[in-house]
């Protein structure tokens, strides 16, 4: 990927450049795909506006807790989602209090209206004490992942799912393993192992299968890409500390040695590091991963052990799932007040739905801190979600007195120009085009741009009531967004 002009951090304080400095660097090609803003790529000259990065609506919904005996140790935790068409599958880790606790299960619920209730459906998959009037789908595994295979998988291996299975010979030790199913339900052993973590809780370099590793078909690179926990170093209370590592594979099972990508710097508080990562590849947009970091704060020892404290959702954004930017480190999902179902920790899963112009973000809540639990005897737990809107995760905003920012040179395909934009009540926007020198293109300068108001995912830029750009398609162009009090998610040049 060519690098620009990034303005990852410093963008946050918005400086004014003067058009005489437009980069001549080549044109980006976005072709007729969406583009958000994650970093610098789109924004070279800015004044009075600046990268934000947007927070989610919490809804509060207790959308799965423990209701059989085969979930009353613990539900949740470990989390993935896929959208099929109109159906939600999710699938949950769960254990009960006797035989399923070493490690756990993996659990199957459905929703039809968009994610607000779901369906544990009677499988007859897994027998549970004598009966297989569950919904469970899989035992003795841990940390499991599940997701869609490549488009041209057969169709007996749909469906994936990674995660580390018990070794009876070793506690903590779960050497990972691969399944694929039909359905999602009925689960084979593919007999691939794709890393193995060896090393038990030993304080090295290791793998560590002891929570979600997340893995999934990257659609950019046309590869299978793994993002394991990875035991690199210590905390400062002499815990393991955790980071997110990544690796690559033409094939399933088949990955690489893991990296390490992103983990704890010295701007993060003591004692923090980084339990789950969360991470997905955005479907909706042009080169864009965002990651939902479970931040764990643990406590330092003494008063409480070592390893125990709360823990909540940080947000990073990438545009390669290599480099990571992590633009504003507040979290996005915070704990809820004392006492409340949500107090102590909750872990993002994998995937996200859409439902009309809303996606949600699904993730497991918890009374308790990471380990406090063990005094009480169960975990519990509360699975929830989170809603933005489409392409809602970052956006350029554009204050009350108004701002603009204006692009390097793209190369569109498209017909149009549409954007994704929250102007309330009282805001707008304007879009002047440019070429390569800066110069306005006549037809689409300042004076020709209609004002868009409003609030739409998908709106048409004009240009006295015009909107055809084929005049221009295929021709390096500059675009100069002046807004105010605007927040701007992404842009696109669709074809009709």
């Amino acid at each position: 990927m060519r690098d620009r002009v990034r303005i990852p951090l410093t963008l946050l304080a918005p400086v004014l450049f003067s058009l005489a400095s437009l980069s001549a660097e080549p044109p980006y090609p976005v072709g007729a795909a969406k583009q958000v803003f994650i970093d610098g790529k789109f924004i070279e000259h800015i004044r009075g506006a600046k990268l934000v990065v947007n927070r989610p609506r919490i809804t509060g919904e207790k959308l799965l807790v423990a209701a059989h005996p085969w979930e009353d140790f613990y539900i949740g935790a470990y989390i993935s989602v896929i959208q099929d068409q109109d159906r939600i599958h999710l699938w949950y880790e769960t254990a009960d209090k006797r035989t399923l606790s070493d490690p756990s299960a993996v659990a199957y619920a459905y929703s039809i209206d968009g994610g607000a209730t779901w369906t544990k459906p009677k499988l007859n998959a897994i027998e549970y004490e004598g009966s297989r009037q569950n919904n469970l789908v899989l035992t003795r595994v841990h940390g499991s992942t599940v997701f869609l295979n490549r488009p041209d998988a057969p169709a007996s291996q749909r469906f994936c799912l990674f995660a580390g299975q018990s070794d009876s010979t070793e506690s903590h030790r779960y050497p990972s393993k691969a399944f694929c199913s039909p359905d999602g339900i009925h689960w084979t052993a593919t007999g691939k192992v794709p890393f193995l973590d060896v090393s038990g809780l030993k304080k090295h370099h290791n793998y560590h299968l002891d929570s979600q590793n997340i893995m999934f078909w990257d659609t950019r690179i046309r590869k299978y890409v793994a993002m394991p926990r990875i035991n690199s170093g210590e905390t400062e209370n002499g815990r393991l500390g955790r980071t997110v590592g990544r690796a690559e594979s033409d094939r399933f099972g088949d990955f690489n040695t893991p990296q390490i990508v992103f983990s704890r710097d010295p701007d993060d508080p003591p004692n923090t590091d980084f339990y789950t990562s969360g991470t997905i590849q955005y479907s909706g947009a042009s080169d864009a991963y965002y990651m939902f970091p479970a931040a764990y704060h643990h406590y330092a020892s003494p008063p409480h052990p070592g390893n125990d404290g709360p823990i909540d959702i940080q947000f990073a954004a990438s545009r390669d799932g290599t480099h990571w930017l992590r633009p504003d480190r507040r979290p996005i999902i915070r704990n809820g007040l004392a006492g409340s179902w949500n107090a102590g920790a909750a872990y993002v899963g994998y995937g996200i739905s859409r439902f009309g112009n809303e996606l949600s973000l699904y993730y497991s809540a918890y009374d308790v801190t990471h380990g406090a639990y063990v005094k009480r005897g169960y975990l519990g737990g509360t699975i929830t979600r989170a809603i933005y809107r489409v392409d809602g995760f970052m956006s350029v905003d554009a204050g009350y007195q108004g701002g603009e920012f204006t692009t390097p040179a793209v190369v569109f395909s498209g017909d149009r120009l549409e954007i994704n934009f929250d102007g309330s009540a009282g805001g707008w926007a304007e879009v002047e085009l440019l070429d390569t020198s800066g110069t306005p293109i006549p037809g689409f300068t300042a004076k020709d741009a209609d004002r868009i108001t409003g609030n739409a995912v998908a709106k048409t830029v004009t240009w006295g009531g015009k909107r055809d750009l084929s005049s221009i398609k295929n021709r390096p162009i500059r675009l100069r967004f002046m807004m105010r009090d605007v927040k701007l998610y992404a842009f696109q040049f669709p074809n009709r």
